[in-house]
């Protein structure tokens, strides 16, 4: 249906056409050097976003599901930037999956691209 995000549960967890593109854009070396750095923003925005609901910060806790988002689908983290959209739209009934998702993402990435 246009205009309905998709379930963040029916996501692939990694788009792999994605990574191979970034690979091939910004050679094994550099993507290598950026999923570290993407993998302590993923962590950093994870934690960012729990603490605000935790504060009851709704809105520092949508910026930093927004973040994550974004971060995650522009690496081709499917399933996670899916997670982070719900969450910023104030779905939280799988929030508690966040650790998880983020886990299992972080992992996969990391074995991305590897030659």
């Amino acid at each position: 249906m246009a205009g309905q995000a998709m379930d963040w549960r029916d996501c692939a967890e990694i788009d792999t056409a994605m990574v191979d593109a970034l690979v091939a854009a910004v050679g094994p070396d550099t993507f290598a050097a950026l999923k570290v750095q993407f993998a302590e923003d993923f962590q950093s925005l994870s934690a960012t976003h729990l603490q605000a609901r935790r504060d009851g910060d709704a809105a520092a806790a949508r910026a930093a599901a927004h973040g994550l988002r974004g971060a995650a689908l522009n690496v081709g983290l499917t399933r996670l930037g899916q997670l982070a959209g719900a969450l910023e739209r104030g779905e939280h009934g799988d929030e508690g999956e966040l650790p998880v998702v983020l886990a299992a993402s972080v992992s996969r990435l990391m074995a991305a691209g590897e030659v």
